[in-house]
């Protein structure tokens, strides 16, 4: 298993290594920040065009978009990558819902006494609570290295990425989650994604008596039970 994750990291390098740069730089971030400050720096940069951006950019991570494409590749009969797409999300889901009600932490609008200090859009109000971890950008990381690994253009995982990365700058953006949300939700969807499949192909290469797709039967290395 370990060697097939390493396989996919490798060979979708694209993706994963701005991946990696992020969850570096991310912590340092955390590590030197207050929550507040690091909140303020983003929510605190707004205009109308941004609004508008931002908005686009959170529905990246919202269910719908991501059932989209779960029925174009049901009506494509694309089996192996529905599975594969379909189980992420579910393993996703359960992670950010579990975490959502063990820690149930206040959103911003709840946490900062002085709410005029926060930007919000009319269309889109802030929740109050169940702040930790970000479910968007836990769906949208998710859903992104799915595509960064299933695509055979691998140069496109470096645009996936951005656009992970946009949708978790979005949900601070828009005054529903802190820096550590985001970050957290991040790296619950790309390491969903890959463990996801990662087990996928691990079953499609096979294990010691079975058949792979070619029909060559693997046999045990030697010297192993």
């Amino acid at each position: 298993m370990f060697y097939t994750l390493v396989t996919l990291v490798q060979k979708n390098r694209y993706f994963f290594i701005p991946f990696l740069l992020w969850i570096i730089f991310g912590g340092i971030l955390l590590s030197l920040c207050s929550k507040e400050a690091l909140f303020l720096a983003v929510n605190g940069l707004h205009n109308p065009v941004s609004d508008v951006l931002a908005t686009i950019a959170t529905y990246l991570g919202d269910g719908q978009t991501y059932a989209v494409l779960l029925l174009i590749l049901l009506i494509r009969r694309q089996w192996r990558p529905f599975l594969i797409s379909a189980s992420i999300l579910a393993l996703v889901t359960l992670l950010v819902c579990t975490a959502k009600n063990v820690f149930d932490e206040p959103r911003p609008i709840t946490y900062f006494a002085d709410t005029s200090i926060l930007h919000t859009v009319a269309w889109m109000p802030p929740h109050a609570w169940n702040s930790f971890p970000s479910g968007h950008t836990s769906t949208a990381f998710g859903l992104c290295c799915f595509l960064a690994i299933w695509w055979e253009k691998k140069e496109m995982g470096l645009l996936l990425f951005a656009l992970g990365l946009a949708a978790a700058h979005s949900r601070m953006y828009l005054c529903q989650h802190f820096f550590e949300d985001v970050y957290t939700g991040s790296m619950i969807g790309a390491f969903s994604g890959i463990f996801i499949y990662g087990l996928f192909e691990l079953r499609k290469t096979g294990t010691p008596g079975t058949t792979c797709p070619r029909g060559t039967v693997i046999t045990p290395t030697a010297g192993v039970a």
